[in-house]
């Protein structure tokens, strides 16, 4: 059996510029693990395209893994029914949900260690409106499962002269609010305060 950091060191590089965010995102968690007996996960957007670390980052797979090695949960919501088998097919741990992410969040109880929101896929980088607003969306469907030390995440950022990308409008409300990105890459993600 492959030890965690094995797995994650083999993969790493394959993550081209999601290694960064993904780095802070399991040494986060990893420090969580002292306090708690596993992460629990929440992701929106599985797993749909076979080993494709490069182009997709394949979140799914990285969190089923580190779920094995450490413990915990992990929930992974789409609403597209391939990726959904695909994903399935491809982890041991995950709880695989077919629905729309912002219905099911909205259901959901229970605090999470990770928020990672990855379900709408941008198109045109200069009009994100659409996918931005989604992930507000999510966020707030989520209120119930977010407590103070939640990590959210959001996947698909850019700056280019101006931020652009799926996290913009979250960018956007948690600098109004005071709460600093933990990380700001292609990914953005803050620790959640109260």
């Amino acid at each position: 059996m492959t030890s965690w950091q094995d797995y994650f060191e083999g993969i790493k590089k394959r993550l081209n510029k999601r290694e960064e965010g993904f780095t802070k995102i399991f040494n986060y968690l990893e420090q969580q693990q002292k306090s708690s007996k596993g992460s629990i996960i929440i992701e929106t957007g599985t797993y749909r395209e076979e080993n494709n670390y490069e182009g997709d980052g394949c979140s799914t797979l990285l969190f089923d893994n580190f779920i094995d090695s450490y413990g915990g949960k992990l929930i992974s919501i789409d609403i597209d029914p391939s990726a959904c088998n695909l994903a399935k097919q491809n982890t041991k741990h995950a709880t695989v949900v077919e629905s729309d992410s912002v219905e099911y969040l909205c259901r959901l109880t229970g605090k999470v260690d990770l928020l990672y929101l990855d379900s709408f896929n941008i198109q045109n980088w200069m009009n994100d409106w659409e996918p931005a607003s989604h992930h507000l969306k999510e966020l707030f469907a989520a209120k119930n499962c977010i407590k103070n030390g939640t990590l959210i995440v959001v996947d698909d950022n850019i700056i280019n002269k101006k931020r652009m990308g799926k996290g913009r409008i979250i960018y956007e409300l948690m600098e109004c609010i005071g709460i600093q990105p933990f990380i700001d890459d292609y990914q953005v993600g803050w620790i959640w305060q109260e």
